[in-house]
């Protein structure tokens, strides 16, 4: 049956307590056309000052600030410790813990739209309020899948 090959993009939230992560990041802009591009250049080079400064790397993160032309991002790593001194376009922060709702998406990035939309229904439904912008994290990549539809990632947004 036609409908049985017809892929779809899946999504389950999950209400969680966060902890505090540290994390290194660059930021950058990037118009939508060139932005896997500067994407993997930027978790490149956060890889390399990881390595370099023999830190034990975890979460691959993102966090969008304008998801528009032209898009605005900080490409992250969570780091086991931060380092006393930073190279070139590194910068460190700790994202805050706390109460969030986590959407458990697995599909491919042309449809993040759902875990956001979702996430967006679940904070009206609960009388909650978003504390700060979502971010992404992906627990693998396109390397890694054969269909873009096995895609995994956890988009959390903290709550107030």
């Amino acid at each position: 049956m036609l409908q049985d090959s017809i892929k779809k993009a899946t999504v389950s939230l999950e209400q969680v307590v966060l902890q505090p992560i540290a994390v290194l990041f660059i930021k950058d802009t990037s118009d939508t056309s060139g932005l896997s591009k500067v994407i993997g250049s930027g978790y490149a080079e956060l890889f390399a000052f990881i390595n370099q400064h023999g830190l034990k790397p975890g979460k691959v993160m993102a966090f969008y600030h304008r998801y528009v032309n032209p898009v605005s991002l900080e490409m992250a790593v969570e780091v086991d410790k931060l380092p006393a001194t930073f190279a070139g376009r590194i910068q460190s922060k700790t994202v805050q813990g706390g109460d969030a709702v986590v959407a458990h998406y697995t599909g491919p990035y042309e449809e993040m739209e759902v875990p956001y939309n979702a996430i967006t229904e679940w904070v009206k439904d609960n009388s909650k309020q978003a504390n700060g912008p979502p971010f992404e994290v992906y627990l693998n990549s396109p390397d890694m899948v054969k269909d873009k539809y096995e895609l995994k990632t956890d988009v959390y947004q903290l709550l107030r």
